[in-house]
């Protein structure tokens, strides 16, 4: 058998060659599990939490998993990044949330609307889109148009400080994926 050279480093890669697809079913199989996690999560949720329907769910959440391979592949994501995104995500969401409530039923409430443009420093496509929706969480913003790298952002008061939370939100955003 002919042994294989690591170009870069000059030093026997025969080791790293048979590691490589083996690594990749690791990842895939972990990728795999996850989302059977998740999407067991969601059919629980959307029971009601009852065990009743379990075997016609265990259906479609493998039928989901399965798919969801296929049409999304894996995305890199980092379990550690979760715990510190869900409860901001909440968070946010409860803000935008009380935000609109609060102009809705105080419509004396003075609004400052503007455009504010920010530079995505995000490089994962599927953390960029995940981006531009979560922005339009934030209190007073909602997503108008990415081009390249520039967001453009519909804002209700000009006046806060958008730029601060949106470094926030991408710092914690690039947290969920490996690059």
């Amino acid at each position: 058998m002919k042994e294989r050279r690591d170009t870069r480093t000059g030093s026997g890669s025969k080791n790293q060659v048979q590691r490589r697809p083996r690594q990749g079913f690791l990842a895939g199989a972990r990728c795999f599990a996850f989302r059977l996690v998740l999407f067991g999560v969601v059919w629980w949720g959307l029971a009601g939490g009852s065990l009743q329907d379990w075997p016609l769910g265990l259906f479609f959440v493998l039928a989901a998993a399965v798919s969801s391979m296929f049409l999304v592949p894996g995305q890199n994501l980092r379990l550690p990044g979760l715990p510190g995104f869900i409860p901001f995500f909440l968070h946010l969401s409860l803000l935008g949330g009380l935000d609109v409530t609060s102009r809705a039923f105080r419509p004396s409430m003075p609004l400052k609307t503007g455009i504010i443009m920010h530079r995505v420093q995000l490089e994962h496509p599927t953390a960029r889109v995940l981006f531009v929706w979560v922005v339009s969480l934030l209190p007073g913003t909602a997503s108008v148009q990415l081009v390249d790298q520039s967001l453009r952002i519909h804002v209700l008061d000009a006046a806060q400080p958008h730029q601060d939370r949106l470094k926030d939100l991408e710092k914690r955003i690039q947290a969920l994926f490996r690059t």
